[in-house]
């Protein structure tokens, strides 16, 4: 089975986060908890192990993967612009459940990203999210914590009922406040499309967009 740390999900304890974040910075791969459900990540930055990811999961390599950031800066890193469309975005939902699918940078060109022109990102609004990125200094995958096409887990019991001992450390951050993953925007196109409804409503994001 493997390590798991319970982390203080509304306080998370600096060395409880420095050791996970080591993981990371070694190229590990790692189960957290988000505020809609657990993720599975690893550096953006690391080939190697997000195609680990890809291999965890059973999932196509032609489908994408989601990443989180601390801040506007470490996005900077990721995209190659930010449409105003985005930025009214942002300034209302983030941190929080909306991930945004922009245009992704020349940077990554020798990453797992390599392949696609776009790159899938948001701000969580989740203590152990923020301060494990803060304190990595990267951006990391977010994807549920799941084979394709089965339910997410919402606890790091389940979490390590599906992965066994094929994880580097689960963080144990109790159950998750909630089971509906992230909005997916694409706004790489004008009008901006969505392409998944979650945490926030088609409603919520068209009011914000109409003031534009």
């Amino acid at each position: 089975m493997s390590e798991i740390i319970k982390i203080d999900a509304r306080h998370p304890e600096e060395d409880l986060i420095i050791r996970a974040a080591r993981v990371l910075q070694n190229k590990g791969v790692i189960a957290y908890p988000t505020e809609t459900v657990y993720g599975i990540g690893s550096n953006v930055f690391a080939a190697e192990a997000v195609e680990r990811i890809y291999k965890l999961k059973n999932r196509d390599q032609s489908k994408a993967l989601i990443v989180i950031a601390s801040d506007t800066i470490q996005i900077g890193d990721l995209v190659s612009e930010i449409p105003e469309s985005a930025e009214k975005l942002m300034e209302n939902f983030w941190p929080g459940p909306l991930t945004l699918v922009f245009k992704s940078s020349a940077d990554l060109k020798n990453s797992a990203f390599r392949r696609s022109h776009t790159i899938a990102i948001r701000i969580p609004d989740c203590s152990i999210c923020l301060s494990l990125l803060k304190t990595c200094g990267f951006p990391i995958i977010s994807t549920s914590a799941n084979h394709s096409g089965e339910p997410p887990a919402t606890n790091a019991r389940q979490v390590a009922e599906i992965f066994g001992d094929q994880l580097d450390l689960i963080v144990d951050g109790g159950e998750t406040p909630s089971n509906i993953p992230s909005t997916v925007v694409d706004v790489t196109r004008h009008p901006v499309r969505i392409l998944r409804e979650g945490g926030i409503s088609r409603l919520e994001i068209n009011t914000v967009l109409e003031s534009i």
